[in-house]
């Protein structure tokens, strides 16, 4: 549900969509949770959990731009959930997925991101080796899995989330480094949204599965 795209090596051309477009098909992976959206029989029976194959009917672009004024070695945890003062940068309907695309401005800025809170998504196997998480912060390890500016530009945008309804909340920290009184930190977000209709698993062939995006639980992106 994060991935960070590297650098293009090559034009291609014609080019390809950076998005998810109508009649792309997606696949969750078994990792996913089959009580998601379990809020409804209807959920329950046509939402978006473990496993199931579904094809995108619609698509609509929306950008979306959050900026913030942090002093220097300071933070600013950002919730994009729908819980009470965070984001709201879920879907709330179940048959619906956001892929999200987000760029930083440039500024002196590292950002750590965490699913659920205070799980963070990059770490290493040593225990000790995880980001900072109270001020002030290690001068080693607030680089530790930490994304700046030049990782995925405004302009080029590398990180890409994806979102689906009552889905854990997402935080991403912003820390503002040494080197300036304080800083404006701009994300800037494309959010795809997504209609899914589902396909039934005797109804996909090895070709579909083969084109198919599969979208990763977090929990298959650290051990």
């Amino acid at each position: 549900m994060i991935e960070l795209k590297p650098m293009p090596m090559a034009t291609v051309s014609p080019g390809v969509p950076a998005l998810l477009q109508e009649g792309y098909y997606v696949q969750f992976s078994d990792s996913w949770p089959s009580t998601l959206s379990n809020i409804t029989y209807e959920d329950r029976q046509n939402g978006i959990t473990k496993g199931k194959f579904f094809q995108v009917a619609a698509t609509n672009q929306v950008t979306y731009d959050l900026s913030y004024k942090i002093p220097a070695n300071d933070f600013r945890d950002i919730d994009f959930s729908n819980i009470a003062n965070a984001e709201n940068l879920y879907p709330t309907n179940p048959k619906t997925l956001y892929e999200v695309q987000m760029g930083f401005k440039d500024a002196n800025l590292l950002a750590y991101f965490n699913i659920p809170a205070g799980e963070y998504v990059s770490r290493l196997e040593q225990s000790s080796m995880v980001p900072p998480t109270a001020l002030p912060f290690s001068a080693t390890l607030r680089y530790l899995g930490a994304k700046k500016p030049e990782d995925s530009p405004y302009n080029d945008k590398r990180i890409y989330l994806y979102f689906i309804k009552d889905m854990e909340p997402f935080i991403m920290r912003l820390f503002v480094d040494n080197g300036v009184d304080f800083d404006k930190c701009v994300v800037g977000l494309v959010v795809n949204k997504c209609y899914l209709d589902e396909i039934k698993p005797n109804h996909v062939s090895d070709q579909m599965k083969s084109k198919a995006k599969v979208i990763r639980y977090y929990s298959e992106l650290r051990w």
